[in-house]
């Protein structure tokens, strides 16, 4: 017996080595290739949270069994959750405090840590996605700066740069911009030729500086790696010479619509002191030639170009927002007509390109077709002012086709093409470039034509146009009730046409035109709850008493309201809101049920009254959520059979409820979250049991303070009866009688009697075929026994 013992120790010991090498092995593996594991340290574990893949996480003894050491030898499992797949075993000692978890080789997902079939905590892995990107539009020169955008998911992370074709302190002056407090090159994590980047935002603009004189024109190749992740990206930059490019455009493309204002930005070195400029059409019926000074430091020039006015003087056409800008010569051919779409090919040089100068830098500007595109109608409240400025104005205003009075009507417009020549005075648009906004009433009169009006004939106090050009948008602000024509009642157009007196209609024909109906209505206010037959408003008696009012007026509009009892008096305010209601609220919960209220009196700001008696009510219970749980399942299922929990949860109440839900099957959380089920809705989910062996289980739910149980048997599959034994056989006929001596024969002996008929098998639990269970035991233990006599 000894020396078994001691083989199934040794047995035992070398299968416990193989299994402590494979996991050395495994773990070394994980580390490979994982910037997480040199750069970053561990990342301590808290049950629940989110961590990136290839991040290291620290679990304490103490936050999963609530104490340290662990106190026993055991071993944790990594479970990915959903699919319950085994992704890594680690084994603890009883004198360990904590374990790391690896987390480079886990996928996206949920999983649980699981020691001796019981979840001790959970953790979430997101794989970091970043992307980085040079910006292309700027020219890659020595001496300029060239941007790069980080792009990931994550914020508030480290990363580590480097380049094969510069070093640390390269790298440390290429991006400098970022802020030397934020940039970390002593970090013993990091090689001697990185650098690492300090609290990332999600979506970082970094300037990478190359406008140091030691840097020479080639390809520069810079990576980004997240520092405790797997997540990594590079950018490829080719520099080139600076005095070889000389003055450049900062994009290789521009586009506006043709009577737009179109912007280029050109960019000076430092050396350059004034700059030319080639604008020709690509069939070049049109060409300027434009000298830009006078900019002095300025890094950036940017030349507009109102393609409206290229037919008269360069100085019309053109202007910059730092120096001045001359004509140094022009050719003109367009005659009358407008300057139509087309491809206007751009050349900047640094000497005069009438002295046969070669360009530094080209782009083309592309001028496309205009178009008249939508109109809509906003109101705003009658506080707002009408020489507001925009961001104001459209905080203030709410899409609408009903203005009350005395609001302002606010109308957009959608159309490119126009802004170059929009506005002919202040807060009058171009009517004889064939422009114009009316109002128009609907109403058809029996005799003579309907009331009509421009925009240009409402006063200057009552009208600002706005324009948007950047977004191909105008807005006309007025107010409009102050025009004679306009009483509340009505329905009223407004339309905007592009008519043949402009330069981009051939015809009457070709007119564009867009309208929106609106209506202009007289402003009122009135309570939103029925009064009594008394003609009193009631009232609740409840800490939070309401008043609600309806109203036609504009969302935003003030509401003052006075409530008189007969010893006191009290105010307050509210605002309608976008379904134009307006509620104050107050303590009332001292008054009792028949206290007399003097009056109640709302007033909106335009100067509509609401006004009424009211009565102090019983105030309605709170609604409130009902929650219900209940769980279906079968009692009893045989081995291998399907069985599912369905469980509802159910609202009956009046208010939505916002609950915590689970689901225990034998004795393990399955379902753990918190749930909202609306007012008379419901929530559902099932879970599979497994039933692969008999035995009992267990499973409850609970929602809120609501709870359903019960238990499902398992039983084993019946075994099959036994064969029935077979016949015995006929006994031997006796032999003849021996001859006596002078005697007589004897008798014959009689037949044998036949065997009995072997009696049925036993049922078993398992049929068995042959011989018995009991059989063969005695028949092994007959051999064994034969087997030590043998041997004595």
């Amino acid at each position: 017996m000894t020396s078994e013992t001691d083989y199934r120790k040794k047995g035992r010991a070398v299968v416990l080595a193989a299994l402590m090498v494979l996991s050395v092995v495994a773990m070394t593996a994980s580390f490979s290739g994982a910037v997480a594991a040199s750069n970053h340290d561990v990342e301590t574990f808290s049950d629940g949270e989110r961590y990136w893949q290839g991040q290291t996480v620290e679990v304490t003894a103490t936050e999963l069994e609530g104490s340290s050491p662990f106190g026993s030898d055991t071993t944790y499992e990594i479970i990915e959750n959903e699919s319950q797949n085994l992704e890594r075993q680690i084994g603890v000692e009883s004198s360990d405090t904590s374990f790391n978890i690896s987390t480079t080789r886990l996928s996206n997902g949920l999983y649980d840590i699981v020691e001796s079939g019981t979840v001790k905590g959970q953790f979430r892995i997101d794989q970091q996605d970043l992307d980085a990107s040079v910006d292309s539009s700027m020219p890659a020169t020595a001496g300029s700066d060239i941007d790069v955008t980080l792009d990931s998911q994550r914020s508030g992370y480290d990363v580590v740069v480097s380049s094969d074709q510069l070093d640390q302190s390269e790298l440390e002056g290429v991006f400098s911009n970022y802020g030397q407090s934020n940039i970390d090159n002593s970090s013993s994590h990091l090689d001697s030729d990185e650098i690492a980047l300090e609290d990332v935002n999600s979506i970082q603009e970094l300037t990478l500086n190359f406008n140091q004189n030691d840097f020479d024109a080639g390809d520069y190749s810079i990576q980004f790696e997240a520092a405790d992740t797997t997540a990594s990206d590079s950018v490829d930059i080719e520099l080139s010479e600076a005095d070889s490019l000389g003055a450049t455009f900062d994009s290789n493309t521009y586009e506006e619509e043709a009577g737009d204002v179109a912007e280029f930005t050109v960019q000076p070195t430092d050396t350059t002191d004034e700059m030319w400029v080639n604008v020709t059409e690509e069939d070049e019926n049109y060409q300027a030639t434009l000298k830009l000074t006078g900019y002095g430091d300025a890094d950036e020039v940017t030349v507009s170009f109102n393609t409206y006015e290229a037919n008269n003087s360069v100085e019309d056409a053109f202007s910059v927002d730092e120096g001045t800008v001359s004509n140094v010569s022009s050719t003109n051919n367009l005659g009358n007509d407008r300057l139509l779409p087309a491809d206007m090919e751009l050349e900047v040089y640094t000497e005069d390109p009438t002295n046969d100068a070669d360009e530094t830098d080209a782009a083309v500007l592309v001028l496309g077709e205009r178009s008249t595109d939508d109109i809509s109608t906003w109101t705003a409240p009658e506080s707002t002012s009408v020489d507001d400025d925009l961001e104001t104005i459209l905080g203030d205003a709410t899409q609408s086709n009903d203005i009350a009075e005395d609001d302002l009507l606010i109308t957009q417009v959608e159309a490119s093409g126009i802004y170059g020549y929009l506005q002919s005075g202040s807060n009058q648009l171009n009517t004889s470039q064939g422009l114009d906004l009316t109002f128009t009433d609907t109403n058809e009169p029996r005799y003579g034509s309907a009331d009509s009006f421009s925009v240009n004939d409402l006063d200057s106090d009552d009208v600002q146009i706005i324009p948007d050009a950047e977004n191909n948008t105008f807005y006309v602000v007025s107010d409009i009730s102050n025009h004679s024509d306009v009483d509340a009642g009505e329905t009223w157009n407004a339309e905007f046409t592009v008519d043949e007196n402009n330069g981009y209609v051939e015809d009457s024909d070709s007119e564009e035109s867009i309208s929106q109906d609106f209506g202009v209505e007289e402003r009122n206010i009135e309570f939103a709850t029925e009064l009594n037959e008394d003609d009193q408003l009631p009232v609740e008696n409840s800490e939070n008493s309401e008043v609600t009012v309806e109203s036609n007026v504009a969302p935003g509009t003030e509401v003052t309201y006075r409530v008189r009892f007969p010893t006191s008096v009290t105010s307050g305010s509210a605002v309608v809101g976008d379904d134009g209601t307006a509620t104050a609220s107050w303590d009332f919960s001292d008054y009792q049920e028949g206290d007399a209220i003097e009056f109640v009196r709302a007033s909106e700001a335009g100067g509509e009254v609401a006004e009424a008696e009211g009565i102090i009510v019983a105030s309605e219970p709170e609604p409130e959520a009902d929650i219900s749980v209940e769980g279906d399942a079968p009692s009893e299922v045989m081995v291998g059979d399907d069985a599912t929990l369905d469980v509802t949860v159910t609202n009956d109440g009046d208010a939505e409820g916002t609950v915590d839900f689970h689901i225990d099957i034998d004795g393990e959380t399955v379902v753990q979250e918190e749930i909202t089920v609306e007012a008379g809705g419901t929530h559902e989910v099932s879970e599979d049991f497994d039933t692969s062996s008999a035995g009992d289980i267990s499973w409850e739910t609970h929602a809120g303070d609501a709870s359903d149980s019960g238990t499902l048997t398992v039983n084993e599959s019946d075994g099959s009866d036994g064969s029935d034994g077979s016949d015995g056989s006929d006994g031997s006929d006796g032999s003849d009688g021996s001859d006596g001596s002078d005697g007589s024969d004897g008798s014959d002996g009689s037949d044998g009697s036949d065997g009995d008929d072997g009696s049925d098998g036993d049922d078993s639990d398992d049929g068995t075929p042959g011989f018995g269970v009991g059989v063969a035991l005695v028949a092994l233990l007959g051999a064994a026994m034969l087997a030590l006599r043998r041997q004595n």
